[in-house]
């Protein structure tokens, strides 16, 4: 392995010498207002967890998206894990999840023993396709998993429609598509849950990692701070003394269901707060940023983009494209060559569809149907993606595509 293999993380984000244009570790920085709100806590929080910044936290997020209701917890997965323990499936149920993702996606509901079943994309979106998941709905299916990847909504009327007419629950995985919106209304709340994430790469970060649970059901999001919190609770009923039996009590919330440990710190829901007031800011950064790459690209037929319908609101928490290679019997990795190796770039190439993976492999969800991925994901890449990008780089990214394509029509 080289050394510019091994600097940055696996997902290519992090400085590598030797590129021009590299892909940064963090989407943007933190604002002041962050940085003094953070401080501020650090400095007179009444306590780490579980206090008052966490609360507003989840009430200015409820505000923010129109969720009825939210559990701020300490990453995206968790709050997957969450939806799938709420779920409450097992052995013999199916989940039907996107092929097309991130893993942690997947891995929270694999992890209750439950079958899954990939679903395909749809290929003008390249998210989940309506049309595909209702083809595999089985009688042991109990919940749809769709996910708005990239910043891009799902058609959520149809896959509703569906939940309802087959009675199953709807999990929206949004890790990457705070902002997002479907005529107005924000994603993360059509479905019984909606899962957020605030990495680093995200629009929205609390100082590396958080996330955030949106619940329809009163019933369910009962369950949530038991579940989230290693069981515990106040002791039922009146005491004479505070300590007696004990400070706390630990209970079940779901029968047979072991509770865990999702909490987030209060510092980083101070932060959270503060980030949010920024949020639509840096989204239309990004999407101001993407209107112009597509423009500067519009005389380049090899490129094509998602299809963005009426009334949706993409973010673009990355910029990904899909290089047409037909015509000139190249594929991909002969693009990435020359703007990877003359050019410089540092582009990369994310979401293998997860079936590919040893992990899905080896523990027994090789096995896909899934025809438009597998025609389509093999000539898909993103240039570098950042909050903020200057004109001249956009420039720079754009003429090096054009002048690449160029090249490989020649050989």
């Amino acid at each position: 392995m080289s050394d510019k293999e091994r600097k940055g993380d696996a997902s290519g984000r992090g400085f590598v010498e030797g590129y021009k244009v590299n892909f940064p570790p963090l989407q943007h920085g933190y604002a002041d207002e962050t940085i003094d709100a953070v401080v501020n806590v650090m400095k007179s929080m009444k306590g780490q967890t579980q206090g008052e910044y966490m609360v507003k936290f989840q009430e200015d997020f409820k505000t923010y998206t129109g969720a009825k209701h939210a559990f701020a917890v300490d990453n995206a997965t968790n709050a997957l894990r969450l939806a799938a323990l709420l779920c409450q499936i097992g052995e013999g149920d199916e989940v039907i999840i996107p092929a097309y993702t991130f893993c942690a996606t997947a891995i929270p509901f694999g992890m209750t023993g439950a079958k899954i079943v990939w679903s395909d994309v749809d290929r003008e979106r390249w998210v989940a396709d309506p049309a595909d998941i209702e083809r595999k709905i089985t009688d042991q299916t109990k919940v749809i998993v769709v996910v708005h990847l990239l910043g891009m909504p799902v058609d959520m009327k149809s896959i509703m429609d569906i939940a309802v007419k087959h009675n199953l629950k709807v999990v929206e995985d949004c890790a990457q598509a705070i902002g997002a919106k479907i005529n107005g209304q924000h994603i993360g709340t059509f479905g019984d849950f909606g899962c957020f994430s605030f990495h680093g790469a995200k629009a929205l970060t609390t100082l590396g990692e958080g996330g955030m649970l949106t619940v329809a059901s009163d019933d369910d999001a009962a369950l949530v701070p038991g579940i989230r919190h290693n069981g515990c609770r106040s002791f039922e009923g009146e005491r004479e003394r505070y300590w007696d039996p004990a400070m706390s009590s630990v209970d079940i919330d779901i029968e047979g269901l072991w509770p865990n440990n999702f909490c987030i710190g209060e510092v980083q829901c101070a932060a959270g707060s503060s980030e949010l007031a920024f949020v639509d800011k840096n989204t239309d950064i990004l999407i101001q940023q993407a209107d112009k790459i597509k423009s500067l690209l519009n005389d380049t037929p090899e490129i094509d983009f998602h299809v963005i319908p009426d009334g949706y609101r993409h973010v673009y928490h990355q910029f990904i494209m899909h290089f047409n290679s037909k015509d000139i019997n190249k594929t991909r990795n002969d693009l990435l060559d020359i703007l990877v190796n003359e050019y410089k770039i540092r582009c990369i190439v994310q979401y293998y569809p997860l079936y590919r993976y040893p992990l899905f492999q080896k523990l027994g969800a090789g096995e896909q149907d899934c025809p438009v991925l597998e025609s389509w994901w093999d000539d898909t890449f993103s240039f570098p993606w950042w909050c903020g990008i200057d004109d001249e780089t956009i420039e720079y990214l754009t003429s090096s595509l054009k002048a690449a394509i160029a090249k490989l029509k020649e050989k």
